[in-house]
Protein backbone atom coordinates (compact mmCIF):
# COMPACT_ATOMS: atom_id res chain seq x y z
CA UNK A 1 0.00 0.00 0.00
CA UNK A 2 1.36 3.44 -0.93
CA UNK A 3 1.78 6.21 1.64
CA UNK A 4 -1.09 8.14 0.05
CA UNK A 5 -3.39 5.11 0.32
CA UNK A 6 -2.40 4.65 3.97
CA UNK A 7 -3.22 8.29 4.69
CA UNK A 8 -6.64 8.13 3.01
CA UNK A 9 -7.42 4.80 4.70
CA UNK A 10 -6.54 6.39 8.03
CA UNK A 11 -8.85 9.29 7.27
CA UNK A 12 -11.66 6.82 6.57
CA UNK A 13 -11.20 5.19 9.97
CA UNK A 14 -11.01 8.52 11.81
CA UNK A 15 -13.98 10.00 9.95
CA UNK A 16 -16.08 6.91 10.54
CA UNK A 17 -15.33 6.95 14.26
CA UNK A 18 -16.18 10.65 14.47
CA UNK A 19 -19.58 10.46 12.76
CA UNK A 20 -22.40 11.17 15.23
CA UNK A 21 -25.77 9.40 15.25
CA UNK A 22 -27.73 12.10 13.46
CA UNK A 23 -31.36 13.00 14.13
CA UNK A 24 -33.42 13.40 10.97
CA UNK A 25 -36.69 15.12 10.10
CA UNK A 26 -39.27 13.41 7.92
CA UNK A 27 -42.43 14.25 5.99
CA UNK A 28 -44.67 11.23 5.46
CA UNK A 29 -47.65 11.12 3.10
CA UNK A 30 -49.59 7.89 3.02
CA UNK A 31 -52.81 5.95 2.79
CA UNK A 32 -53.71 2.29 3.27
CA UNK A 33 -56.75 0.27 2.23
CA UNK A 34 -58.13 -0.38 4.78
CA UNK A 35 -56.19 0.86 7.82
CA UNK A 36 -52.76 1.37 9.32
CA UNK A 37 -50.63 2.54 12.22
CA UNK A 38 -47.18 4.08 11.63
CA UNK A 39 -44.29 3.80 14.09
CA UNK A 40 -40.60 4.47 14.45
CA UNK A 41 -38.48 1.91 16.24
CA UNK A 42 -35.44 -0.32 16.42
CA UNK A 43 -34.76 -3.49 14.46
CA UNK A 44 -36.67 -5.47 17.10
CA UNK A 45 -39.48 -3.22 18.36
CA UNK A 46 -41.81 -0.34 17.59
CA UNK A 47 -41.06 2.43 20.05
CA UNK A 48 -43.05 5.53 19.01
CA UNK A 49 -46.53 5.75 17.48
CA UNK A 50 -46.61 8.45 14.79
CA UNK A 51 -50.22 8.11 13.69
CA UNK A 52 -52.86 5.94 12.08
CA UNK A 53 -56.06 5.99 10.05
CA UNK A 54 -58.90 3.71 8.91
CA UNK A 55 -60.34 5.80 6.05
CA UNK A 56 -58.53 4.80 2.85
CA UNK A 57 -59.98 7.53 0.56
CA UNK A 58 -58.02 10.11 2.57
CA UNK A 59 -54.28 10.73 2.67
CA UNK A 60 -52.51 11.71 5.88
CA UNK A 61 -49.39 13.89 6.23
CA UNK A 62 -47.03 13.56 9.20
CA UNK A 63 -44.13 15.91 9.87
CA UNK A 64 -41.84 14.12 12.31
CA UNK A 65 -38.70 15.65 13.82
CA UNK A 66 -35.72 14.26 15.69
CA UNK A 67 -35.82 10.68 14.38
CA UNK A 68 -32.62 8.77 15.04
CA UNK A 69 -30.86 8.23 11.70
CA UNK A 70 -30.63 4.48 12.34
CA UNK A 71 -34.28 4.02 13.33
CA UNK A 72 -36.71 1.95 11.29
CA UNK A 73 -40.08 3.11 10.02
CA UNK A 74 -42.85 0.54 10.50
CA UNK A 75 -46.37 0.52 9.04
CA UNK A 76 -48.79 -2.12 10.35
CA UNK A 77 -51.77 -2.78 8.10
CA UNK A 78 -54.98 -4.78 7.93
CA UNK A 79 -57.86 -4.91 5.46
CA UNK A 80 -61.47 -6.04 5.13
CA UNK A 81 -60.30 -8.67 2.58
CA UNK A 82 -62.89 -7.41 0.12
CA UNK A 83 -62.46 -5.85 -3.36
CA UNK A 84 -58.89 -4.57 -2.94
CA UNK A 85 -56.07 -3.80 -0.52
CA UNK A 86 -52.92 -1.70 -0.79
CA UNK A 87 -50.38 0.70 0.71
CA UNK A 88 -49.29 3.92 -1.04
CA UNK A 89 -46.79 6.38 0.45
CA UNK A 90 -43.89 8.76 0.12
CA UNK A 91 -41.39 8.94 3.00
CA UNK A 92 -39.17 12.01 2.62
CA UNK A 93 -36.12 12.59 4.79
CA UNK A 94 -36.23 16.40 4.73
CA UNK A 95 -32.87 16.61 6.50
CA UNK A 96 -31.16 14.95 3.53
CA UNK A 97 -33.69 15.79 0.81
CA UNK A 98 -34.28 12.16 -0.20
CA UNK A 99 -37.55 10.31 -0.73
CA UNK A 100 -38.43 6.61 -0.56
CA UNK A 101 -41.68 5.75 -2.35
CA UNK A 102 -43.68 2.57 -1.96
CA UNK A 103 -42.43 0.27 -4.69
CA UNK A 104 -38.81 1.08 -3.84
CA UNK A 105 -36.67 -1.99 -3.12
CA UNK A 106 -35.82 -0.54 0.31
CA UNK A 107 -39.29 -1.54 1.54
CA UNK A 108 -39.76 -4.92 3.21
CA UNK A 109 -42.85 -6.68 4.56
CA UNK A 110 -43.62 -9.40 7.12
CA UNK A 111 -46.76 -11.55 6.85
CA UNK A 112 -47.40 -11.70 10.59
CA UNK A 113 -50.70 -13.55 10.14
CA UNK A 114 -48.83 -16.58 8.81
CA UNK A 115 -46.91 -16.87 12.11
CA UNK A 116 -49.58 -16.27 14.74
CA UNK A 117 -49.01 -19.60 16.51
CA UNK A 118 -45.36 -19.08 17.52
CA UNK A 119 -45.87 -15.36 18.25
CA UNK A 120 -49.28 -15.26 19.95
CA UNK A 121 -50.35 -18.87 20.43
CA UNK A 122 -53.31 -18.65 18.03
CA UNK A 123 -53.88 -20.50 14.78
CA UNK A 124 -51.93 -19.25 11.80
CA UNK A 125 -54.12 -17.31 9.37
CA UNK A 126 -56.80 -16.61 11.99
CA UNK A 127 -56.24 -12.87 12.45
CA UNK A 128 -59.57 -11.04 12.36
CA UNK A 129 -60.23 -8.88 9.29
CA UNK A 130 -59.92 -5.13 9.91
CA UNK A 131 -58.30 -5.68 13.31
CA UNK A 132 -55.22 -3.56 13.96
CA UNK A 133 -52.56 -5.04 16.27
CA UNK A 134 -51.57 -3.15 19.39
CA UNK A 135 -48.12 -1.63 19.71
CA UNK A 136 -47.06 -4.55 21.94
CA UNK A 137 -48.32 -7.07 19.37
CA UNK A 138 -46.55 -5.17 16.61
CA UNK A 139 -43.28 -5.25 18.56
CA UNK A 140 -43.61 -8.98 19.25
CA UNK A 141 -44.10 -9.63 15.53
CA UNK A 142 -41.15 -7.37 14.58
CA UNK A 143 -38.86 -9.19 17.00
CA UNK A 144 -39.94 -12.58 15.65
CA UNK A 145 -39.51 -11.55 12.01
CA UNK A 146 -36.05 -10.11 12.65
CA UNK A 147 -34.85 -13.09 14.69
CA UNK A 148 -36.00 -15.52 12.00
CA UNK A 149 -35.05 -13.47 8.89
CA UNK A 150 -38.65 -13.34 7.65
CA UNK A 151 -38.65 -9.86 6.08
CA UNK A 152 -39.29 -10.08 2.32
CA UNK A 153 -39.69 -7.73 -0.63
CA UNK A 154 -43.07 -6.06 -1.11
CA UNK A 155 -45.17 -6.76 -4.22
CA UNK A 156 -47.22 -4.73 -6.67
CA UNK A 157 -48.76 -5.33 -10.09
CA UNK A 158 -48.27 -3.58 -13.46
CA UNK A 159 -50.07 -0.28 -13.72
CA UNK A 160 -50.79 0.15 -10.01
CA UNK A 161 -49.26 3.61 -9.67
CA UNK A 162 -50.83 6.90 -8.52
CA UNK A 163 -53.38 6.99 -10.07
CA UNK A 164 -53.35 3.67 -11.83
CA UNK A 165 -55.15 0.42 -12.43
CA UNK A 166 -56.62 0.14 -8.94
CA UNK A 167 -59.93 1.52 -7.64
CA UNK A 168 -58.41 4.24 -5.46
CA UNK A 169 -58.15 7.33 -7.64
CA UNK A 170 -55.41 9.98 -7.38
CA UNK A 171 -53.53 11.30 -4.33
CA UNK A 172 -51.90 14.44 -5.79
CA UNK A 173 -49.36 15.01 -2.99
CA UNK A 174 -47.81 11.57 -3.50
CA UNK A 175 -45.61 11.28 -6.64
CA UNK A 176 -47.16 9.53 -9.63
CA UNK A 177 -44.33 6.99 -9.66
CA UNK A 178 -45.24 5.61 -6.23
CA UNK A 179 -46.68 2.10 -6.47
CA UNK A 180 -49.48 0.52 -4.52
CA UNK A 181 -47.91 -2.42 -2.68
CA UNK A 182 -48.90 -5.31 -0.43
CA UNK A 183 -47.45 -8.62 0.66
CA UNK A 184 -46.70 -11.02 -2.20
CA UNK A 185 -49.51 -13.35 -3.19
CA UNK A 186 -48.19 -16.81 -2.28
CA UNK A 187 -50.14 -18.37 -5.16
CA UNK A 188 -48.85 -15.78 -7.61
CA UNK A 189 -50.77 -13.07 -9.41
CA UNK A 190 -51.98 -9.66 -8.33
CA UNK A 191 -51.62 -9.07 -4.56
CA UNK A 192 -53.82 -5.95 -4.70
CA UNK A 193 -57.04 -7.34 -6.18
CA UNK A 194 -59.36 -9.11 -5.51
CA UNK A 195 -59.70 -8.85 -1.75
CA UNK A 196 -58.07 -11.69 0.17
CA UNK A 197 -56.10 -12.57 3.29
CA UNK A 198 -52.45 -12.09 2.34
CA UNK A 199 -51.03 -13.21 5.67
CA UNK A 200 -52.53 -10.27 7.53
CA UNK A 201 -51.85 -8.48 9.66
CA UNK A 202 -48.84 -7.12 7.72
CA UNK A 203 -45.89 -5.02 8.83
CA UNK A 204 -43.99 -2.93 6.29
CA UNK A 205 -40.63 -1.37 7.12
CA UNK A 206 -37.77 0.74 5.82
CA UNK A 207 -34.53 1.47 7.63
CA UNK A 208 -33.28 5.01 8.15
CA UNK A 209 -29.86 3.94 6.93
CA UNK A 210 -31.44 3.04 3.58
CA UNK A 211 -30.80 6.75 2.89
CA UNK A 212 -27.04 7.50 3.24
CA UNK A 213 -26.15 10.28 5.67
CA UNK A 214 -23.94 13.12 4.36
CA UNK A 215 -21.02 11.68 6.34
CA UNK A 216 -21.53 8.25 4.86
CA UNK A 217 -21.69 9.75 1.38
CA UNK A 218 -18.39 11.54 2.03
CA UNK A 219 -16.79 8.27 3.15
CA UNK A 220 -18.03 6.57 -0.01
CA UNK A 221 -16.38 9.36 -1.97
CA UNK A 222 -13.07 8.81 -0.19
CA UNK A 223 -13.36 5.09 -0.86
CA UNK A 224 -13.81 5.88 -4.54
CA UNK A 225 -10.62 7.95 -4.52
CA UNK A 226 -8.70 5.00 -3.11
CA UNK A 227 -10.11 2.64 -5.74
CA UNK A 228 -9.34 5.07 -8.55
CA UNK A 229 -5.75 5.56 -7.34
CA UNK A 230 -5.18 1.80 -7.14
CA UNK A 231 -6.46 1.36 -10.70
CA UNK A 232 -4.08 4.04 -11.98
CA UNK A 233 -1.17 2.43 -10.13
Amino acid sequence: MSNASRIVSGLLVVASAALPALADNWTIRMTVDNQYDAYTGTSTAATTLVGGDNNWPTMETYNVTGVNATDFWYVTTSSDRSVAQGFLASFTNTTLGNTILTGNAAWEVFRAGDHLLPIFGQANGSWTANLQPTMAQTSAAIAYATANSLWTATASSPGYTNPGAGPWGAFPLIPNSAQWVWAPNVSGGNPLQPGANHGEFLIFRIEGQAIPTPGAAALLGLGGLIAARRRRN
